[in-house]
């Protein structure tokens, strides 16, 4: 996946995410809102099938919403990891 950045302030990062569908924004979205510091977190796609998601996230003053992302995805991405080694590790120890 590539990354466009669209916009950046000091509490707002839009991007753009090349080749991402539902699979991938979903559960992104629903660790963002979990997070106290996100104000607003979602996305939008004006054609599903022409158009890149654009993920829109709002934090408060003072965070910086792109560590939050890259938080977030680094928490996700251990979470991913964790159930692949749940299920094939079992797997290879048979």
């Amino acid at each position: 996946m590539d990354f466009e950045i669209l916009e950046k302030t000091d509490t707002t990062l839009e991007i753009k995410i090349k080749d991402a569908d539902d699979t991938v924004m979903y559960p992104l979205i629903e660790q963002l809102v979990k997070e106290e510091k996100v104000t607003t977190a979602d996305y939008s796609v004006e054609h599903q099938e022409l158009d890149d998601p654009i993920l829109k996230v709002e934090v408060t003053e003072g965070t910086d919403p792109k560590q939050i992302l890259i938080d977030i995805s680094k928490s996700f991405q251990e979470d991913l990891e964790n159930i692949y080694s749940e299920i094939f590790e079992e797997e290879e120890d048979k």
